[in-house]
């Protein structure tokens, strides 16, 4: 009997994903960097650049990456179904296009969100993701928050201050968040997949945030997948909020425009540059203060600041092969 009740829910399962084009474990990591994650985590993962000591993790970060790890996985066929739900019942959200979206895009610390949010003032033309769409990317529950707020905008309001204590008085702070406020979405690909820079203000260890970081030089089967993820969940905010409006993203991905310009080849983007030496004590405090919350204890200041300089080379090489050689794929001079 039970047997038989399984083979039916797969099928079923199984057949659900077919019929609405919804590839499988679309939120689950890639499986290169899962394994830098896992390393990390037991210390094993070694240094790849002379300049940037072997690090290991804080016991904090270390039982508390054993538990969410452990976590993620055991229910990653609930967060599975959870993305299929939106397939089968706004299976629409897919004909929203993204061919006339602009990206943002800069290092930490250089006026990114500043330029994001001043230009998304300009409601009649842009829309931008919420910070709620971002870690919760599903149409089914952005249509609950919309029915709770209608009922009761208290209950949104104290959902909202529950999330800023969870974040921290101190990063707020540093970057305020609100739950109608346009906000960044690399934080989307950084928690789902563990892919791109903003993984360093969630996991602490450096030589696995530049293995994150290199989202171009991960396998092509990754990046379709990171991008199909990416796609979908943006699609999803002009389904629900875009109202004819043209996407305004920003984030910290430079490694990951290549991939979009590919895909997106109407799409413009924008890019801000700051010195390092003029962004480094702001982005120390805040990542620094970010990590103590969200990975239950931050880096050494030595180590931090070795790490900090390499992702500047890494990031300035791949934003000067971007905006100016026009190297890779979808490289461009014209934005």
């Amino acid at each position: 009997m039970w047997t038989a009740l399984c083979i039916v829910a797969f099928t079923v399962w199984y057949g659900l994903h077919i019929a609405y084009n919804s590839p499988f474990f679309l939120a689950a990591p890639p499986t290169c960097l899962l394994w830098k994650r896992l390393q990390a985590i037991a210390g094993t993962l070694k240094s790849s650049s002379p300049e940037v000591p072997d690090y290991k993790m804080p016991k904090e970060s270390v039982k508390f990456w054993i538990f969410k790890t452990i976590l993620f996985y055991g229910t990653m066929l609930i967060i599975d179904i959870l993305f299929l739900i939106d397939d089968v019942f706004y299976g629409d959200y897919q004909k929203c296009s993204l061919d006339d979206a602009v990206f943002i895009v800069g290092g930490f610390r250089t006026g990114t969100t500043n330029l994001h949010r001043a230009i998304h003032l300009d409601e009649e033309r842009f829309v931008s993701p919420r910070f709620h769409e971002i870690i919760m990317p599903y149409l089914w529950m952005g249509k609950i928050f919309d029915w709770l707020e209608k009922r009761d905008p208290k209950t949104i309001k104290n959902i909202e201050a529950k999330l800023q204590d969870a974040i921290g008085k101190d990063t707020m702070a540093r970057h305020p968040m609100s739950w109608h406020g346009a906000e960044e979405d690399d934080l989307l690909l950084a928690s789902w997949n563990f892919a791109g820079w903003y993984v360093c203000v969630l996991f602490a260890h450096p030589e696995a945030i530049i293995h994150s970081g290199l989202q171009d030089q991960l396998p092509e089967s990754a990046q379709k997948k990171m991008f199909e993820l990416y796609k979908r969940s943006l699609q999803k905010v002009l389904y629900r909020r875009g109202n004819g409006r043209a996407l305004l993203s920003k984030n910290h991905m430079i490694n990951f425009m290549p991939i979009l310009a590919k895909e997106l080849p109407n799409a413009k983007f924008v890019d801000i540059v700051r010195h390092p030496k003029d962004a480094y004590l702001s982005w120390y405090g805040l990542s620094q203060s970010a990590l103590s919350v969200l990975s239950r204890a931050p880096i050494q200041k030595e180590v931090a600041v070795s790490a900090h300089l390499r992702f500047w080379d890494y990031f300035t090489k791949a934003e000067t092969d971007f905006f100016i050689e026009g190297k890779g794929n979808g490289g461009t001079k014209n934005n």
